[in-house]
């Protein structure tokens, strides 16, 4: 099939070593899998952090997940709901004894990662690289457009999953031990909490990476995204800290914004407040996302992930990576967020009532 995915040359070792199993449990995985489904069944190129992944056929995966990181089947009926067929429908298929590992079957995406198709350098044309760019853009504009079809508000949503109930906490947390240069932004936003968190709730993905966009290799549009273990419910724009991995990616250990990466941010924003008139007729409201956004962009990258634990703030010497992460996105140099932030100050002006008026939709 020409949509199979490239070897990304994971191993699949370290997986097994991090929930401290032999060896030998991955023949066992094999084996379930083989006893439940016809088909070749062989190891996935693709390997993530918290699962190991089989091909079941052309059109079957088969996701092994230790309890930390295990899926929740109520998660992804959301997921196929708000976004239909970019989310893969999912089953839970049982429990491997004695191992602490949970299995899921799921619908196969198709199409190759993002990842995957931005390691083939020097296989398209610039024309084509430059379209293929706009089109993620646009593509994930529209699903951010999705999720506010089915917004609800926090009194309705019945509980709210780890992010969401420690927005507060985490942002507090951030204020305190981030190094100062990040904290004249956390400050403002603890200031905007409130009204933030008064903004309408949209289920959001939340690993938004490219090794889990799956696209067309051809025209770049966006076909799916895998690993739902993360999402929730959040305040709409707070999601949508996925856009940065959109307009640049790593090159020699340091992100890169793409040279067009201004334009491609204006065209996300446009995009979005055509599909949205909600948004293109209210400069307030938009701002207001706007500054979620940057909420997003410090949860995902401000909180060390310390297998799941998400409990400490990232440190200099030891999340260098997400450090760097963090200045090249909230960077005034390429995106004028300081201005945002000055803008809105405490967004006295946009008062909850108003926010906590605006009509919201129940899946």
């Amino acid at each position: 099939m020409d949509d199979l995915p490239r070897d990304s040359g994971v191993s699949l070792t370290p997986f097994f070593d991090r929930c401290k199993l032999p060896p030998s449990v991955k023949d066992d995985c094999d084996t379930f899998a083989r006893e439940r489904f016809t088909g070749n069944v062989r190891p996935a190129p693709f390997q993530g952090y918290c699962s190991y992944t089989l091909l079941v056929g052309d059109s079957t995966i088969v996701q092994f997940r230790p309890l930390a990181h295990k899926l929740d089947i109520n998660i992804t009926t959301i997921a196929c709901q708000v976004f239909g067929h970019l989310a893969p429908e999912t089953e839970f298929i049982g429990q491997l004894n004695a191992t602490g590992l949970y299995a899921f079957s799921m619908r196969r995406l198709p199409g190759v990662s993002l990842s995957d198709l931005r390691a083939q350098i020097g296989r398209e044309s610039a024309v084509q690289v430059a379209q293929q760019r706009k089109q993620f853009v646009i593509d994930f504009a529209h699903i951010q457009a999705k999720s506010w079809v089915h917004r609800k508000t926090a009194k309705e949503l019945p509980e709210k999953r780890t992010v969401g109930s420690s927005l507060q906490w985490r942002l507090e947390l951030m204020n305190e031990a981030l190094p100062k240069r990040f904290r004249r932004i956390t400050r403002s936003l603890l200031v905007s909490l409130p009204e933030i968190q008064a903004l309408p709730w949209t289920f959001s993905h939340g690993d938004f990476l490219p090794s889990n966009i799956m696209v067309c290799p051809e025209s770049g549009k966006l076909l799916g995204l895998l690993d739902w273990a993360e999402a929730e419910f959040l305040p709409f724009g707070v999601g949508m800290y996925g856009l940065e991995e959109l307009i640049g990616e790593d090159k020699g250990g340091r992100f890169i914004y793409y040279p067009e990466a201004k334009h491609l941010r204006c065209l996300f924003w446009s995009e979005l407040s055509r599909a949205l008139p909600e948004l293109a007729q209210d400069a307030r409201l938009l701002t207001l996302v706007k500054k979620a956004q940057i909420l997003g962009i410090l949860l995902w990258h401000g909180i060390a992930f310390d297998d799941g634990k998400l409990n400490r703030a990232v440190e200099e010497g030891k999340d260098d990576d997400e450090i760097k992460r963090l200045e090249a996105f909230l960077s005034s140099s390429l995106n004028p967020r300081h201005q945002i932030l000055r803008k809105i100050g405490s967004l006295a002006a946009l008062p909850l009532s108003f926010i906590q008026s605006l009509p919201h939709r129940k899946i």
